[in-house]
């Protein structure tokens, strides 16, 4: 299951509008929410394989503070942050927060998808071999 944060000033709309049926094309179920407590509040009820959001939200937070709840609810969770307004100290909070992927809007969308793909591939392989290690 993928999660998404989108609402008027976060995600711009042609993502938010269409990202979903994309990803819904690509096998996912995805859920989307409006605002950010309403964000926080899925990610600790429910358990999502990738968690997708815009880096500025507003003044409640931002996009680290959903990845930081998303870390706590589930370590293996694939993290993405989206901005507008890429720069190295958000590139780099976002390497020492282990963010998956970091992309600058307009994201690429076959790229992004790819990356989701690719790191959900590497989450199961290593899955797997933690479990083989364990018997």
């Amino acid at each position: 299951m993928l999660f998404m944060l989108g609402w008027e000033t976060g995600i711009e709309p042609n993502i938010r509008l269409t990202l979903p049926p994309v990803l819904e094309q690509h096998g996912f179920q995805v859920q989307v929410a409006a605002n950010l407590s309403e964000a926080l509040a899925a990610i600790r009820s429910h358990t999502f394989d990738v968690v997708l959001s815009d880096l500025n939200i507003n003044a409640e937070g931002d996009g680290f503070t959903v990845i930081y709840t998303a870390h706590e609810a589930n370590p293996a969770c694939v993290t993405i942050l989206l901005t507008g307004y890429p720069a190295f100290e958000t590139a780099l909070q976002a390497i020492h927060t282990e963010v998956d992927d970091y992309f600058v809007k307009p994201a690429d969308i076959p790229s992004l998808l790819s990356t989701i793909e690719r790191k959900l591939f590497a989450r199961a392989s290593l899955e797997s071999l933690r479990e083989s290690h364990d018997l």
